[in-house]
């Protein structure tokens, strides 16, 4: 993996602080696939594993599990739950949990699995499409937005989460941004502060515009 600029390489270390002692599938070099690539990525394992714990959820699907790191910490932290993906979805009706990790946009993915999504489910989306509008390359957007650049921030808060909740027709309870992808977690149940308090909210450079 190539090294990360030393600020970057610190918040890195303090997100794999939070992280359980858990045996997770080896994927060394596996850029995205990685346990600890970047601060977003282990901050999504952080936040996988700490909202399938408190919500011990039945059923759990994701939709693009990949080597199996995300599968590892959540059967970890749900050992009785039924842990399902596209190659074991046969006779699976709703579900409690919805991972939607895509490499890119996430709107054909949330399409295709929208029926398994009830009042009850919590639904965890990654979009990829932040870089896009970092670039201001509108093809590259499934909905190309008003916003670029530094005005990232307000793409995330003024369309795309606003977008999302209405297609899920599910609160945000809480949305992190990186500079090449947003994760957001979504459920009519409200979550504890706790589950979130140490993940930062805006992530390298974003913090800069974030509140301007």
């Amino acid at each position: 993996m190539k090294a990360l600029p030393i600020s970057r390489e610190k918040e890195r270390q303090r997100a794999l602080a939070h992280l359980p002692r858990v045996k997770v599938p080896s994927c060394a070099g596996r850029n995205g696939e990685e346990l600890a690539t970047d601060e977003a990525a282990v901050w999504k394992r952080v936040l996988n594993f700490n909202v399938a714990k408190y919500l011990q959820p039945k059923t759990m699907f994701e939709s693009h599990p990949g080597f199996g790191i995300s599968t590892a910490l959540y059967a970890h932290a749900c050992p009785s739950a039924g842990l399902y993906n596209p190659t074991n979805l046969a006779h699976l009706d709703k579900v409690d949990l919805l991972d939607v990790d895509p490499f890119g946009q996430p709107w054909d993915t949330l399409f295709q699995y929208r029926s398994l999504i009830s009042s009850r489910t919590t639904v965890f989306v990654t979009n990829g499409e932040a870089h896009a509008v970092i670039r201001n390359w509108p093809r590259a957007q499934r909905f190309p937005s008003r916003f670029s650049g530094c005005d990232m921030p307000r793409w995330v808060t003024e369309e795309y989460i606003p977008r999302l909740e209405k297609l899920l027709q599910l609160p945000c309870r809480f949305f992190y941004a990186f500079p090449t992808s947003v994760r957001s977690i979504h459920s009519k149940r409200r979550l504890p502060r706790s589950i979130f308090h140490a993940c930062p909210r805006w992530m390298w450079w974003l913090t800069r515009y974030a509140n301007d």
